[in-house]
C-alpha cells in the first residue's frame, strides 16, 4: 500500500477511535469548541499541547497540504494509549494492508 494511502487510512482510524473515546458522536459534526475541548483534554492526558487548529488540519478542517509532524502524531495516539505513531501504525496498520481476496497459490 502506498505510504500516503496508509497515513490517511490510519488517521481515518484515529478519528474514529476518537469518537469512541469521546462519545460525541460523528466528528463531522464537531463545532471549533469541540476542538478547543478537545486540546485541553489530549493536554490533561498526555502533558503535550497541540491547538486546536492543528486538530482540525488533522481532520480536515482547514486546509492543509502537508503530512503532520510526528510529534503531532505521537501526541495524538498517545492520548489513544498508544506508546507513539509507531506503535499505532504497526498494530493498526497491518489490519489495513490486508487483501480481502488474497490470491491462492495451488501446489501441483
Amino acid at each position: 500500500m502506498n505510504p500516503t494511502v496508509l497515513h490517511q487510512v490510519l488517521i481515518r482510524q484515529v478519528k474514529r477511535l476518537y469518537e469512541e473515546k469521546t462519545g460525541w458522536g460523528t466528528s463531522d459534526l464537531w463545532n471549533n469548541q469541540d476542538f478547543l475541548e478537545l486540546s485541553v483534554m489530549i493536554f490533561d492526558q498526555t502533558g503535550t499541547a497541540l491547538s486546536h487548529v492543528t486538530l482540525k488540519r488533522i481532520w480536515g478542517r482547514v486546509r492543509y497540504e502537508s503530512l503532520p509532524h510526528t510529534k503531532t502524531l505521537n501526541t495524538i495516539v498517545q492520548f489513544l494509549g498508544y506508546r507513539n505513531w509507531r506503535e499505532f501504525r504497526v498494530r493498526k496498520g497491518r489490519h489495513s494492508t490486508k487483501q480481502k481476496n488474497p490470491i491462492r497459490h495451488i501446489s501441483s
